[in-house]
């Protein structure tokens, strides 16, 4: 014969309903908890549920607000001062240090970035997660005293809904924190996911969530041959989108993570990021399609179709993305480089797919197609690792002293830090010129990537203020207007009255 206590137990069972039975849709958790309450409010399996659920959730607040007073701040901190150190380290590294030393300070500086967003994830849904696990293990306990029944109840229902509500929206807020620039539309993006998700809770607790996916399901459009329901569309839409999210967050920490490689030459790894987020795209758009039951085969033939289009109709933007990736495995351009193309003289900011970014040298920045450095001419002058050499020229007066002059000028170039000794600079005298004599002095700087114009203008500065303290003289164009004949020149004059003006008819 079964007890009072079971008796009862059996009664309030027979009100409610299991999860799978909540979800479904059969019968909404707002109803059950009316009837619940109805039925054994009063009775001790109702204080039993209210204490296996309220308990743990005090409980784990308290474990995650003594664990970050104690420890997760403390840690929080060690990990944002050792990013903030490797930081500066980064940009106090100097050429002569090495590069090597640079590369090893930002792979550190990344695994370290890692660590501080997982961390940071843990912090936001650490409460939670000890909830959840609390729960859990307070329920079984008292099942396994009989004091709830095997049955999830509606209140540990609604609980397990809302904390994993809670977990999923953190975790979204983390991949689009990752994954996009902080601004209007991240904001904006999370606030539309939280208020979604909540919604979505609310919808379910009443009982309106499974009737509008019954009449989702119902509603069907004819798609081809077969028919798609809107539940279906919707459902392939949300799943795409997340896939594509996840994607765009794994491919942004695979730059970060290939950037941070002392191994790679920067070319590849340009390549390597695009394949690998094209890569990661593709994977994610077949997975979401694959997960609502539509046939990937297909894509192939629309693939193809695609492909010939593009043969065709879109020669000029497929061959700037060919030539984007030969520019980037051949290495003809690499970022950096000072570059002179179409007319365009200036430093590689960035290599796109389609386009590649050079600056010019006044801040103006030039949009050239990849086609351009593939099928025209290239000035290149940081391909060949190396010194490069310039020349500064003057015109010095016929009556001065051509050694002195020479001697001077090289003194000059000497003096300067950016220009090398081996090999030594070297003026020469290049033209006798029609106003004076031309004299050209030849030196190597070990970085022209870095430009000479700047260099080229102080050294012809330092020319021209010691010439003017010796007393060189730098000619100039003159020219002497000599009138070998002037013609004569005859006035006439008359004189006389002038003769009075004719009248000026009347009116009538």
């Amino acid at each position: 014969m079964p007890t009072a206590a079971e008796l009862e137990l059996q009664k309030v069972v027979k009100a409610t309903h299991s999860a799978e039975d909540l979800l479904a849709g059969d019968h909404n958790i707002l109803d059950q908890f009316m009837v619940m309450f109805e039925e054994g409010f009063f009775k001790p399996i109702i204080y039993w549920q209210l204490l296996s659920v309220i308990v743990p959730i005090f409980i784990g607040w308290l474990v995650f607000y003594w664990l970050r007073k104690k420890t997760l701040n403390a840690y929080a901190q060690k990990l944002a001062m050792e990013h903030l150190e490797k930081s500066q380290r980064i940009e106090g590294i100097t050429d002569e240090e090495g590069a090597a030393e640079k590369a090893k300070t930002k792979e550190e500086l990344f695994w370290l970035g890692i660590k501080r967003g997982l961390f940071s994830l843990f912090m936001s849904i650490c409460w939670p997660l000890v909830s959840l696990f609390l729960i859990f293990i307070c329920t079984v306990t008292a099942r396994l005293f009989k004091l709830l029944p095997q049955q999830p109840l509606p209140i540990e229902s609604v609980v397990w809904l809302i904390l994993c509500a809670f977990v999923v929206i953190r975790v979204c807020v983390f991949i689009i924190h990752h994954s996009f620039r902080a601004g209007r539309a991240a904001s904006s993006l999370e606030s539309f996911i939280s208020f979604s998700l909540w919604i979505g809770v609310a919808l379910q607790v009443v009982g309106v969530l499974p009737k509008c996916r019954e009449w989702l399901e119902s509603t069907k459009f004819a798609l081809g041959s077969s028919d798609v329901s809107l539940w279906s569309m919707l459902l392939s839409f949300f799943t795409i989108a997340l896939a594509l999210f996840i994607a765009k967050w794994l491919g942004q920490l695979a730059e970060k993570w290939l950037n941070s490689m002392n191994g790679l030459h920067t070319n590849l790894k340009v390549v390597l990021i695009r394949i690998l987020k094209v890569a990661l795209m593709f994977i994610a758009i077949l997975i979401g399609l694959s997960s609502v039951g539509i046939d990937v085969t297909v894509l192939g033939v629309f693939g193809g179709a695609v492909g010939v289009g593009l043969g065709f109709g879109l020669q000029k933007i497929t061959s700037n993305y060919i030539s984007g990736f030969i520019i980037l495995l051949d290495r003809s351009v690499k970022i950096g480089d000072l570059v002179t193309v179409s007319g365009v003289e200036g430093i590689v900011a960035d290599i796109k797919t389609r386009y590649t970014v050079v600056r010019a040298f006044d801040g103006s920045v030039t949009i050239i197609p990849n086609e351009s450095f593939v099928t025209g001419n290239v000035k290149n002058t940081s391909y060949l690792s190396g010194p490069g050499r310039t020349t500064v020229a003057i015109s010095v007066d016929y009556s001065s002293n051509i050694d002195d002059c020479i001697n001077t000028m090289n003194d000059i170039v000497r003096s300067q830090p950016r220009v090398l000794i081996n090999p030594a600079p070297y003026t020469i005298l290049t033209n006798f010129g029609n106003d004076g004599i031309d004299l050209t002095s030849y030196f190597w700087v070990a970085d022209p990537e870095r430009g000479t114009a700047v260099l080229r203008s102080n050294i012809s500065r330092a020319i021209l203020k010691k010439f003017n303290e010796k007393g060189v003289n730098i000619p100039f164009p003159q020219r002497d207007l000599r009138i070998l004949q002037m013609p004569e020149i005859s006035c006439k004059f008359e004189t006389g009255t002038p003769a009075k003006a004719a009248p000026e008819p009347k009116e009538s």
